[in-house]
């Protein structure tokens, strides 16, 4: 199932109220709520495009690809390529474990690639 995969965006982007976020940039309240609780079935390119535009990203940032129980594809299928995993939560464990001065020094990197 292809999904919209908003929430680790979300995260990522430091928003911590996503309704309020999304309704500043125009989105109705209902539409809101619909993307932020999954509840939404179709999305029109021009939110897509906004949706992009808006986290500086690519459609392949907002979707998710998980396989359903009964769908059998093979190991290299492209649909993998959109698999997102739970890489926030493991950089939330991998900066949790780093001393500060390693944290600090990735800071300097990040910094310096901007």
């Amino acid at each position: 199932m292809i999904k919209l995969n908003l929430k680790p965006i979300f995260k990522m982007k430091g928003i911590t109220k996503p309704v309020k976020y999304l309704m500043e940039k125009g989105h109705s309240g209902s539409y809101a709520n619909s993307v932020v609780n999954d509840r939404i079935l179709s999305i029109p390119f021009r939110k897509l495009e906004q949706f992009c535009i808006d986290f500086n990203c690519t459609p392949n940032d907002l979707f998710d690809f998980i396989p359903e129980n009964d769908q059998k594809l093979a190991d290299d299928h492209a649909l993998y390529s959109i698999s997102k995993g739970d890489a926030i939560g493991e950089i939330h464990k991998l900066l949790n474990e780093l001393p500060v001065s390693k944290i600090q020094e990735l800071y300097g990197i990040l910094k310096n690639n901007q």
